[in-house]
């Protein structure tokens, strides 16, 4: 019964180094956000997605702006030289044509994939935080047995208290 007291002071003092007894970084990790409401993503796992996310983002953004104006600027070419029947005229005109419509394909298709890029990123950040979110539920289901036991400690520590109470009254009369 002094060992459990002795255990229930260190623990309301939170003063004294307690040797853990979980397994694993991610059962600590679990333990500490469930604890101290921490964000429960040890390795950083949801952070750098977002920030891989919010990148991608911005790059496609830019490249949409590159292929507005590349198109803008091949309708311009277009309609400089009257159309396709025109273009027969100025070899030229009809070479520069081809190269802007040619990188206006290739920015559309580089858009395309960035896209699909952006769209995995969504899909793995989602998936992940459910994860974690999953994970964190697990770990506060395995660690509320501790606090079961911590509150067994406690009740045998009061009743030792009160056998130890009632023994120094019996013995004082």
């Amino acid at each position: 019964m002094v060992w459990v007291r002795e255990q229930l002071i260190d623990l309301e003092q939170r003063g004294r180094e307690v040797v853990s007894e979980v397994t694993s970084d991610e059962d600590y990790f679990c333990g500490y956000a469930r604890r101290y409401g921490a964000h429960l993503d040890p390795e950083g796992r949801i952070s750098s997605l977002e920030g891989i996310l919010h990148s991608t983002i911005q790059k496609r953004d830019d490249l949409r702006a590159v292929v507005d104006q590349l198109r803008a600027e091949l309708d311009n070419a277009q309609q400089m030289v009257g159309g396709a029947s025109s273009s027969r005229e100025d070899p030229c005109r009809s070479v520069l044509e081809g190269q802007l419509a040619s990188a206006a394909a290739r920015a559309e298709d580089a858009l395309a994939q960035l896209q699909e890029r952006e769209q995995e990123l969504r899909t793995t950040l989602a998936w992940t935080t459910t994860l974690e979110a999953e994970m964190a539920e697990m770990a506060e289901l395995r660690l509320r047995p501790e606090a079961a036991e911590v509150m067994r400690w406690r009740e045998a520590a009061e009743e030792a208290s009160r056998w130890r109470q009632e023994a120094e009254a019996v013995a004082h009369w």
